[in-house]
């Protein structure tokens, strides 16, 4: 079952890329929008991106036009499909149920930092991947570990406000991860 969910969520993932790319042609610093749109191309491409390229665009993802009050519906949407929330819903309540949702997963992120990574066995971190955008079905317990443990580094680096990044990094960390570890 994990795998026929997890390809539903998929499909949704292009979706989220292309929106991403899409804002960037609308953001007014022209570095930053090569940054963001090299990243997505990078993504679409079947690449996995770095840290410390999502650390140099984080700063576009707390206010307009990709900060979660600000994204575009069909966006908001498609970040919905991926933390399997119904997108069939006014753009208000999207929004405040995405936001909802994401920040919860942050309050997880930050507690599981304190309990630390070794003290979750497997299958927890199978779900705690999983929950986060990742299909773990096909990983081994090691590999879940990593990944966990770079998504917790960003994770904890985020402020409430730069909620958006996070739920487009469930896409953005995912979404080639294991075409990259082949």
């Amino acid at each position: 079952f994990l795998d026929a969910y997890d390809a539903i969520r998929r499909r949704s993932y292009p979706a989220v890329v292309e929106r991403l790319a899409l804002a960037a042609r609308s953001l007014p610093e022209p570095q930053l929008q090569r940054r963001l749109q090299e990243l997505c191309a990078e993504v679409q491409g079947g690449s996995q991106p770095r840290m410390t390229e999502l650390y140099a665009v984080r700063s576009l993802f707390s206010g307009s036009p990709l900060g979660l009050n600000k994204l575009q519906v069909s966006h908001v949407r498609a970040l919905s499909q991926v933390l399997f929330l119904t997108p069939h819903l006014p753009a208000f309540f999207l929004r405040r149920r995405l936001r909802s949702h994401v920040l919860e997963i942050r309050h997880l992120d930050r507690a599981m930092l304190r309990l630390g990574l070794g003290q979750l066995c497997e299958e927890e971190l199978r779900a705690a991947c999983y929950l986060r955008g990742l299909n773990s079905t096909q990983l081994s317990a090691g590999e879940c570990r990593v990944w966990l443990e770079q998504w917790l580094r960003l994770s904890s680096k985020l402020q409430a406000s730069e909620a958006s990044l996070l739920a487009n990094s469930m896409v953005l960390l995912s979404l080639n991860y294991l075409r990259a570890k082949a």
